[in-house]
């Protein structure tokens, strides 16, 4: 489990399997696995790997984040923990944090050296950010 801010981290499914003391709250962005963990808040938005992320999958996912963070620390997962939870944490950086892009991925790459981002990232975190200014959080 690598933090990439003090309520937030990355990680991968066997760490997140193991419920890891200090993840409060797990959010689960792969589509072939999923964690419950009956003592603490858990949701799923299922991504597939090294594909496109549909923006409004990529929205779900950064507004559970934002809505769990005040209270929780969250842990995103994917399988390994290399593209699909380092590119939804570089979005919900992009989202709410007030990063660009380029800063996201050269943080997120700092707290979490194995990561890769999934494709068309960067075009997804735009159409998401537009979902956000028309619907609101």
């Amino acid at each position: 489990m690598d933090l990439v801010l003090p309520h937030l981290a990355i990680g991968g499914y066997e760490e997140a399997r193991t419920l890891p003391r200090g993840a409060e709250a797990l959010l689960c962005v792969a589509a072939e696995r999923a964690v419950t963990a009956p003592d603490r808040p858990w949701h799923q938005v299922p991504m597939r790997d090294m594909q496109p992320i549909p923006p409004a999958q990529l929205l779900a996912a950064v507004m559970w984040i934002r809505r769990e963070i005040p209270r929780r620390r969250v842990l995103v997962f994917c399988n390994a923990g290399v593209g699909r939870s380092p590119s939804t944490v570089i979005a919900y950086l992009c989202c709410f944090e007030r990063f660009d892009f380029g800063l996201a991925v050269e943080y997120v790459a700092e707290k979490k050296p194995y990561s890769s981002i999934l494709p068309l990232l960067r075009p997804t975190i735009a159409e998401a950010r537009a979902l956000l200014r028309r619907y609101g959080p």
